[in-house]
């Protein structure tokens, strides 16, 4: 295999053609800078590119390698960060006018954690204005690579894109009310949004700190392992961290069967209002879990709708305190949808704000013990990540904005709410040949858990292994 074919290797085979020196890192960064120079002018997915900073990082890995330096479990791999991340020396836009052009003063903990695992960063791609709906005015958003008329997903927009295109290898993603999750469905990705506080927020900028997730999105959830080994741990810095953060195990081979495993199931919550294709998916999938010898059970899911109502206010709320230096002081640079929430979020009451946390605390509560009850025992339930296909221009939250569309934060909010983790696959394509995804929501610290299922069940299908006709 030329170095020009090195596109959709998975993080196994490069670490393998390194090994074996059949590749240099130096090798692999030019041809993904060749790759993203010919194809990001039509698929618009970086914010920026950082040529000269990969060069240099892939020289040091080469060097090293040659010393006889240990290698990290991320050498030369080539990785792209959403533009809410801080690198030292250069500005965190988050999608948005308002914050500017200053530098930042020192790497995110992710930033320092991909690095020390010897990831190769190639800049920093698009997102949502703040991480919320829509690109700002100033931004032109990310296309598909699979069709340019259909949605990206938000607000991690730029990571989907890169990544399915075979830009980056794999690209953080941060999660709110869905952003690692959607653009992996609509993109044919998978995306692990972790428990709250597995991975560091330090230097990452803000939605809803206390909904916020990053995570990683790759083309297998082998490679999403991989990265989330580097990424989870402890970070005393951090408020939000967990001090009871161990790594994952290694990924090993994957199980004959899994036999004793355990799938929830709640019809009304999946097929509900959800488009026909979906729904199959949704199907499908569990028929593939079912071959493999996991049991799928019926359950019933804790009232979804007042939880969704506790993660609005939360949203708005912690949105708005993100925001407090900027606006309303530059209200004037601030796109419509962000400045609405932002606007809902310092009207909301104290009494409000206290409500919402009652329901946050008892849906978790009730959510975890479908993992724990004896009698459900659930390892992980499945669904939706989205009730139905939309086009590009799609604004979720706004229900006129397709006809007939209802919201997708039903279906991820509450997750966000719970701080559980979510594993969202691929696992299969619309009429238009567009990827449609599904989710795995686990118990909290049970990454480990969702990747073995997703690892087996990528094992028993192809959906992850299809790449866009670029």
């Amino acid at each position: 295999m030329s170095v020009e074919d090195s596109t959709w290797l998975n993080i196994e085979e490069i670490q393998n053609r390194l090994e074996r020196r059949e590749v240099s890192a130096e090798e692999l960064t030019e041809a993904t800078l060749s790759r993203i120079e010919r194809l990001d002018p039509r698929l618009e997915s970086f914010a920026v590119v950082w040529p000269e900073r990969a060069r240099r990082a892939a020289a040091r890995l080469d060097a090293a390698r040659r010393a006889g330096e240990a290698r990290g479990s991320l050498h030369g791999v080539p990785v792209a960060l959403k533009d809410l991340c801080d690198v030292a020396g250069e500005p965190t836009r988050a999608g948005t006018a308002a914050l500017g052009d200053v530098p930042a003063a020192e790497n995110a903990e992710v930033v320092e954690r991909l690095e020390a695992a010897g990831a190769v960063i190639l800049g920093k791609v698009k997102m949502t204005e703040g991480a919320f709906v829509t690109h700002h005015e100033s931004v032109t958003p990310p296309r598909n690579p699979w069709n340019a008329h259909r949605w990206t997903g938000i607000s991690s927009s730029g990571s989907g894109v890169a990544v399915a295109a075979g830009l980056c290898t794999a690209a953080l993603g941060t999660d709110t009310g869905g952003s690692i999750r959607y653009p992996s469905a609509a993109c044919g990705l998978t995306g692990l949004k972790p428990t709250h506080g597995r991975i560091s927020l330090r230097g990452v900028f803000p939605l809803a700190d206390s909904l916020d997730h990053i995570g990683p999105m790759a083309r297998s959830a082998v490679d999403a392992h991989r990265v989330f080994s580097a990424l989870c741990g402890h970070d005393p810095r951090d408020p939000w961290s967990r001090a009871h953060n161990p790594p994952p195990e290694p990924v090993g081979a994957p199980p004959e069967n899994l036999g004793g495993q355990r799938i929830g199931f709640d019809a009304r919550f999946c097929e509900e209002g959800v488009d026909p294709t979906i729904r199959k998916t949704i199907q499908t999938a569990l028929g593939e879990f079912r071959a493999l010898g996991a049991e799928i059970v019926e359950f019933d899911l804790p009232e979804i709708e007042t939880a969704l109502g506790a993660w609005v206010a939360l949203a708005a709320a912690e949105i708005a305190t993100a925001h407090a230096e900027t606006y309303p002081l530059k209200k004037d640079q601030y796109g419509a949808a962000l400045s609405e929430s932002i606007e809902l979020g310092r009207e909301i009451s104290g009494r409000d704000v206290a409500s919402a946390w009652k329901t946050r605390v008892a849906f978790a509560r009730r959510l975890e013990g479908c993992f724990e009850d004896h009698r459900a025992g659930l390892d992980a339930i499945i669904a939706p990540v989205i009730p139905q296909p939309f086009p590009a221009d799609t604004i979720l939250g706004n229900p006129d904005s397709t006809p007939g569309a209802m919201s997708a934060v039903r279906y991820t909010g509450p997750f966000n709410l719970s701080g559980s983790p979510s594993l969202t696959l691929p696992g299969g394509f619309d009429a238009e040949e567009v990827p449609i995804g599904f989710q795995l929501i686990g118990a909290h610290l049970a990454e480990a858990k969702l990747l073995a299922l997703g690892i087996a069940y990528q094992e028993a299908t192809d959906w992850h292994a299809r790449h866009p006709n670029l």
